[in-house]
């Protein structure tokens, strides 16, 4: 299974739970579909880059490829940590761009 498929079950489960909200009338239901469908659109977003830094990693050459396994290992066992580091590193690049610019 690639990592993409739990997010695309959360919004797919969302998008069934907002719908039936919507037609109950039940705000609560319908909330917590839109909260569904957006963690999935999160989740599937961090399968798909794991999975192509793992498709990345095998066309480098030979001798920094563990080093790229490995990178992507730690990605896959602690996902909150890795979404947090690829955010910390987007803000610095983002201020970095932002302080050139003046």
């Amino acid at each position: 299974m690639n990592a993409k498929m739990p997010g695309n079950l959360t919004q797919a489960r969302g998008a069934a739970e907002r719908v039936a909200g919507e037609a109950l009338g039940d705000v609560g239901l319908e909330l917590r579909g839109r909260v569904d469908e957006i963690k999935g659109k999160a989740v599937e977003g961090y399968g798909w880059a794991v999975d192509q830094a793992e498709r990345l990693s095998q066309d480098l050459p030979e001798e920094f490829r563990d080093v790229a396994d490995r990178g992507v290992d730690f990605a896959r066992r602690k996902p909150l940590m890795t979404t947090g580091i690829i955010a910390g590193v987007i803000a610095l690049l983002v201020g970095a761009a932002r302080s050139r610019r003046r």
